[in-house]
């Protein structure tokens, strides 16, 4: 990217983005598809519990790949080619040891996991089948989360989206043979989500070795501790965004479990497998922006920085207004889409109707915890990231249900939603008192760089 040409790509990086991520979400929405239709609810309910499980693998593939991603920008925006590919490099073998590690982990502690989170009978032993075929391919998963970010921030967006595209048709493909045609059931499902990763993951590594622009050599691949200090601490704040929503689904299940039994989890898996998935376009925003974002900060253009970030939020909380009128419009279908009774179709509306109304706030939560690791501010990111999960909802869910029942589930992440979307405004409020200063400063760099090449 260059520095004048950056803001002219928004709308490709942003629009590429979201069609990545709405084409991720069909992943999900596939699988609970098939299973629900194939296996039952019981089959749907298993996997929504498991996920959290899963999701932290994700989640560190996530973490180090996009965390990675914001150092190779700045060093694009600052002009060191040679050391963002390094950093390229680094990432890519850093990956497949965080792989190797989460799957000794897992393969030991997924069986105490879901006793933990309550899993018995046919839930428990589905969990066990999905879950442990799915850990069991921990560095697959980890390469299909880390390297889409990776190619995003190389200025291979379109090809992050081809490679999704692809990588969705074969898990339909592959749903349809293991699971309608085979009848492998939940074992079916875990292997077509496995094999279309791994489709998504060897394609990611053939675009970018083969970079003839910036090619990679030998050296890249060594592990820098420096180097892996910096995505670590980087990718802090893309793994809780990653994590968040998982470690939600936990809490809700539990909550679930304790004061609605099996309907009440049947309902959250309904609602867990539609809104939630409607969540990762706001993602898509915040993900696009966010290769921007570092590349401005690189070369002190805080102008474009700012530019750009009022894009994002204007865009995200349009597309949250849309999301939520679109789910109150198809509501009704989602039960007998998925297979559930008529009871339980019956008694998901009004829990799909209230749970509707976070979407109209996630959009401004989701661009912001982007925006604020894209520019370094990891104070403000890991606060608007980890605040909710680990303090906020959990006291919600403590007190909401014992006030108002199932009701106080399903407003409870529409509550933390507006409480983050009032802490964001403050943040912005400070933030940008800080970039004026920073600003003034960048512009005199920035005419300093100018004068040189025009001499």
């Amino acid at each position: 990217m260059e520095r004048s040409a950056v803001e002219s790509k928004f709308a490709k990086y942003v629009i590429s983005s979201m069609i990545t991520m709405f084409l991720q979400s069909f992943y999900s929405i596939v699988d609970g598809l098939f299973i629900s239709n194939m296996v039952g609810g019981v089959g749907l309910s298993a996997i929504n519990v498991v996920w959290p499980i899963i999701a932290v693998i994700v989640a560190v593939g996530a973490g180090v790949g996009s965390g990675g991603s914001v150092l190779m920008s700045i060093k694009q925006g600052e002009g060191k080619q040679d050391e963002s590919n390094v950093i390229r490099g680094n990432i890519i073998s850093l990956l497949a040891v965080v792989g190797v590690i989460l799957m000794i982990v897992f393969s030991i502690g997924l069986s105490p996991s879901l006793q933990l989170m309550g899993a018995k009978g046919k839930i428990y032993n589905y969990g066990m089948q999905y879950g442990l075929i799915m850990v069991l391919g921990s560095c697959i998963e980890v390469y299909a989360a880390g390297l889409t970010p990776l190619l995003r921030n190389d200025s291979r967006a379109v090809s992050s989206m081809v490679i999704m595209i692809s990588g969705l048709a074969c898990n339909i493909l592959l749903d349809f043979v293991f699971i309608a045609i085979c009848h492998g059931g939940i074992i079916g499902a875990a292997l077509a989500s496995l094999l279309s990763q791994c489709l998504t993951s060897l394609s990611c590594i053939v675009v970018l070795i083969c970079n003839k622009d910036n090619p990679l050599r030998k050296a890249h691949f060594v592990l820098s501790a420096k180097k892996m200090k910096k995505i670590f601490i980087t990718g802090i704040s893309p793994f809780g965004i990653s994590l968040t929503p998982s470690l939600l689904i936990l809490y809700n299940n539990v909550a679930c479990i304790h004061y609605g039994g099996d309907a009440g989890i049947a309902i959250y898996s309904l609602v867990s497998s539609t809104i939630g998935s409607y969540r990762l376009l706001l993602i898509g925003v915040a993900d696009g922006i966010q290769p921007l974002v570092s590349f401005t900060k690189g070369a002190n253009d805080y102008k474009a920085m700012k530019r750009i970030r009022n894009r994002g939020i204007r865009v995200a909380i349009g597309l949250s207004i849309l999301l939520f009128l679109f789910t109150l419009l198809t509501e009704k279908c989602y039960g007998a889409l998925f297979g559930f009774s008529k009871d339980i179709t019956k008694m998901s509306l009004l829990p799909i109707t209230l749970e509707a109304t976070q979407l109209i706030f996630t959009g401004m939560v989701r661009v912001s915890n982007s925006f604020f690791y894209a520019v370094g501010k990891t104070r403000y990111s890991l606060f608007m990231i980890y605040f909710d999960p680990v303090v906020m909802t959990p006291v919600i869910l403590m007190l909401l249900p014992r006030m108002m029942g199932m009701n106080g589930v399903w407003i409870s992440t529409t509550i933390s939603q507006v409480i983050l979307n009032i802490v964001a405004v403050v943040m912005y409020v400070r933030h940008n008192r800080e970039i004026t200063i920073q600003y003034e400063r960048g512009e005199a760099v920035y005419e300093r760089d100018r004068d040189y090449i025009e001499a």
